[in-house]
């Protein structure tokens, strides 16, 4: 008979992420290595240079499933190269060497060391991996925080939107989220719970219903509710104290991001988590990973089997009837000056 061995699941949380390796994955040609530090790490560069490809090669990595989608712009049929991903990482205060090999979306080889107390490394392949990691706690990965706004404390509906009740009960949270709007260098002093409405303090004394703020003021709220939340949970389950975080700086200015990292900085010292932060801005940045410009994806390249003015093309043709013009530009321009000496004016 057959003996079934039972998997345990998330019974392990990842405390730390060493480094990263990865070779001809999404943005990243060639082979390329990022090392992490404690507490925040952000990763910088500017659009498209491969900040979110990163944070992908992060959660590919960690993933129990031997086909996981690349996500975002990129197609794994417009790779026909072998991707390689490495990882150190420590999990239930054992470190971790990790080796995926992957062809498109699929993982061909899956290899994993682990550093035991007694000095030996236990060696895993292919299936027992995905077993392995099915016992890891999750990371927590925030991609866009405006896309759960109305999963939050703002309910949308149409052209309304309405404090969440949950919200408004929730006096830990004001709590937490008063005790580090200083630190964010946020117009708003205080929240306050007015009988089931939350209302926002402003420095010069004038009290606005939540709902109403402007977008900064409201956003620097949503983000350090939203990141309270999470370590509070964090702490509260010991899931894995690794956090990453992408698109994060929509809609906020410089000084209020400033205000934003140290808020996040004492989240991290305090609860000792590891956050990875998307960024476009390195100054005043803590522990600075910088990506090149990376290759483009593969459906914007040259090669005219993929080329996207190729496909544009392709469409064209299997659509006779489809016409596409030109505005009618009929305004003739003149572009002839002449110029009198010793006049400061121009003279058509």
């Amino acid at each position: 008979m057959t003996e079934v061995m039972m998997v345990e699941h998330e019974t392990i949380p990842i405390q730390k992420i060493i480094s990263v390796a990865c070779r001809n994955y999404m943005a990243f040609d060639g082979l390329h290595t990022f090392n992490f530090d404690e507490g925040i790490n952000t990763i910088i560069g500017s659009n498209g240079s491969g900040k979110s490809s990163l944070v992908r090669v992060i959660g590919q990595a960690l993933s129990d499933r031997k086909s996981h989608p690349w996500g975002g712009n990129w197609h794994p049929n417009f790779s026909s190269e072998e991707c390689l991903i490495e990882m150190r990482f420590i999990a239930g205060d054992k470190e971790h060497y990790l080796r995926r090999v992957m062809l498109g979306d699929l993982t061909t080889d899956l290899h994993l060391y682990v550093d035991e107390d007694d000095g030996e490394r236990s060696f895993y392949r292919d299936g027992q991996v995905i077993n392995y990691f099915k016992r890891l706690k999750p990371i927590t990965t925030i991609d866009g925080f405006e896309n759960s706004r109305k999963d939050f404390f703002f309910w949308t509906s149409g052209k309304t939107t309405n404090v969440n009740p949950l919200f408004t009960k929730s006096k830990e949270l004001i709590a937490g989220i008063n005790q580090f709007l200083p630190m964010a260098k946020s117009r708003v002093r205080q929240l306050q719970i007015v009988g089931n409405d939350v209302m926002a303090e402003y420095r010069n004394g004038e009290i606005r219903h939540l709902s109403t703020l402007a977008g900064g003021d409201g956003k620097i709220i949503f983000v350090i509710a939203k990141i309270f939340n999470i370590v509070q949970r964090i702490e509260r389950e010991e899931l894995s104290k690794v956090v990453l975080m992408d698109e994060m700086e929509f809609g906020l200015d410089k000084d209020r991001l400033d205000g934003l990292y140290s808020v996040i900085e004492g989240l991290a010292s305090k609860l000792d988590c590891q956050f990875m932060i998307t960024s476009r801005f390195v100054t005043r940045r803590l522990n600075p990973i910088r990506v090149n410009r990376a290759k483009i994806p593969r459906c914007y390249d040259g090669n005219p089997r993929s080329s996207m003015h190729q496909m544009i093309k392709n469409y064209m043709n299997s659509n006779p009837g489809l016409i596409v013009k030109s505005p009618p530009y009929t305004t003739k321009f003149k572009t002839k000056y002449t110029f009198k000496k010793g006049s400061f004016k121009w003279k058509p």
